[in-house]
């Protein structure tokens, strides 16, 4: 997935590792509450993010994971020359799905673009796949309204 942004790298990289901003950000895209801590250093940044969702679930998927969750993310910036790349993992907390993610933030002529490539795994037998695939269309929906939300976001600061 990809997001360009009419705003430079340290201004996308500041909203995006501000506890704050991004609680604001998880409760404005539905979810129920979420936790952040920041850790910022010369090099980048440490987020580690809790998040409780609620989701309407297919018959096949409901029966591996509940509607309602908590989501613990971990997530790790490294500044990469003139922008910053990065990993990011997320546990569904108590159940058998995990998704992984590497990222970069970049300059794009007057302002930068956004790039993440999810992962998602079910470690149940035989209906592992489904439900992964199911719960990387809600991820990528989920990256989709992060980053319009963003990229609003962006607009009313400048």
């Amino acid at each position: 997935m990809e997001q360009k942004y009419n705003a430079p790298v340290s201004t996308v990289f500041g909203v995006l590792t501000d506890a704050k901003w991004m609680e604001a950000r998880c409760l404005a895209m539905g979810e129920l509450s979420a936790k952040v801590k920041v850790k910022k250093t010369a090099k980048g940044a440490t987020i580690s993010m809790t998040r409780r969702a609620k989701r309407e679930l297919p018959a096949l998927v409901a029966k591996v994971l509940p509607a309602e969750s908590d989501l613990q993310f971990e997530e790790t910036w490294t500044a990469d020359g003139d922008g910053y790349t990065g990993k990011l993992s997320m546990d569904v907390v108590g159940q058998p799905l995990k998704m992984t993610a590497e990222f970069s933030l970049e300059p794009a002529g007057k302002g930068c673009v956004y790039r993440i490539t999810h992962v998602t795994k079910c470690s149940v037998p035989i209906i592992g796949g489904t439900v992964a695939k199911f719960a990387q269309g809600q991820i990528e929906e989920g990256c989709a309204k992060e980053f319009a939300y963003t990229a609003k976001n962006l607009k009313t600061k400048a």
